[in-house]
C-alpha cells in the first residue's frame, strides 16, 4: 500500500504541483505571440509583393504618359512640317523637307510601338494588382483570425492560472512559515523545482545518491527530509508498473 504523506510534506508536494502548473501556464502565455510569426510573415510577404507591383505599375503608367506626350509633340511637328510644304520653292528643299517628315514619322512609329508595349503591360498588370490586393486582404484576415483565437486562449489560460493561484493561497496558509520560506528560496534557486521525489536511492533533483538508511526513512513519508547536496525537499513516490512492463 502507498504510504500516507506527512501533512506538511503533502502540502509541500501539492504546492510544488500547483506552482509547476502555474509556471507551465505562464510559459504557454509567453509563447503565444510567437505563434503569430507565420501569419505575420505571410502578410509581410503579400504586402511587399503588392508594393512591388504597385511601384512597377506606377513606373509603367508614368512612362506611358511620357510617351503619349512625346507622340503629341512629334505629331505636332509633322503637322507643322506638312503645312510648311506649301512654302517650299525648290526640289532640293522639298526633298530635304520630305526626309525630315520621314524621320519624324519613323520616330513616331518607334514611340507608338513602345507605347503599345506599355499599354499592354498596364492592361495585364490590372489583373495582377487585383490578385495581389486580394492576397493581402486574405493575409490580413488570417492574421486577425489568429489574433482572436490567441486572445481567447490567453483569457482561458489566465483564468486557469487564477484558479491555481487561489488554491495556492489555501496551501500556503496551512504550511509552516519556516518551511514555506525554505521552499521559496529553493524555488527561486532551482528555477521552480523545490520538491522532488526519490527513486532507487537517488534524488531526482540533482541525481545524487542517498544513503540507504536515509532512503528507507524517506520512503515512509512520515517526516520531512532534504537532499544533503541540493537541499531540496524529498518524498517517496511509489513506482507504478506501466502497461506492457
Amino acid at each position: 500500500m502507498e504510504k500516507v504523506l506527512n501533512e506538511q510534506l503533502r502540502l509541500l508536494v501539492e504546492l510544488q504541483e500547483l506552482d509547476s502548473s502555474i509556471l507551465s501556464i505562464a510559459e504557454k502565455i509567453e509563447s503565444l505571440p510567437a505563434r503569430l510569426k507565420d501569419p505575420r510573415n505571410h502578410l509581410r510577404e503579400a504586402t511587399n509583393a503588392l508594393q512591388g507591383v504597385r511601384a512597377r505599375y506606377e513606373e509603367v503608367r508614368k512612362r506611358k504618359k511620357d510617351l503619349e506626350f512625346q507622340l503629341d509633340e512629334i505629331q505636332d511637328r509633322i503637322n507643322k512640317l506638312k503645312e510648311k510644304s506649301r512654302e517650299i520653292k525648290t526640289n532640293k528643299e522639298y526633298e530635304a523637307h520630305l526626309k525630315e517628315i520621314e524621320a519624324h514619322n519613323k520616330k513616331k512609329n518607334e514611340v507608338e510601338d513602345e507605347l503599345l508595349q506599355y499599354m499592354e503591360e498596364l492592361e495585364g498588370m490590372n489583373g495582377v494588382l487585383k490578385a495581389e490586393e486580394s492576397r493581402v486582404k486574405e493575409a490580413e484576415e488570417e492574421l486577425k483570425r489568429h489574433e482572436r483565437a490567441l486572445e481567447e486562449e490567453k483569457k482561458a489560460l489566465y483564468k486557469e492560472m487564477e484558479f491555481y493561484k487561489s488554491r495556492r493561497k489555501d496551501f500556503v496558509s496551512r504550511l509552516d512559515e519556516e518551511l514555506y520560506r525554505h521552499y521559496m528560496n529553493l524555488f527561486k534557486k532551482f528555477e521552480g523545482i523545490a520538491v522532488v521525489p526519490v527513486e532507487n536511492e537517488v534524488c531526482l533533483g540533482c541525481n545524487t545518491n542517498i544513503p540507504p538508511q536515509l532512503y528507507n526513512d524517506i520512503k515512509q513519508n512520515k517526516d520531512i527530509f532534504t537532499c544533503y547536496y541540493c537541499k531540496r525537499f524529498l518524498y517517496y513516490q511509489p513506482h507504478h508498473v506501466r502497461e506492457g512492463e
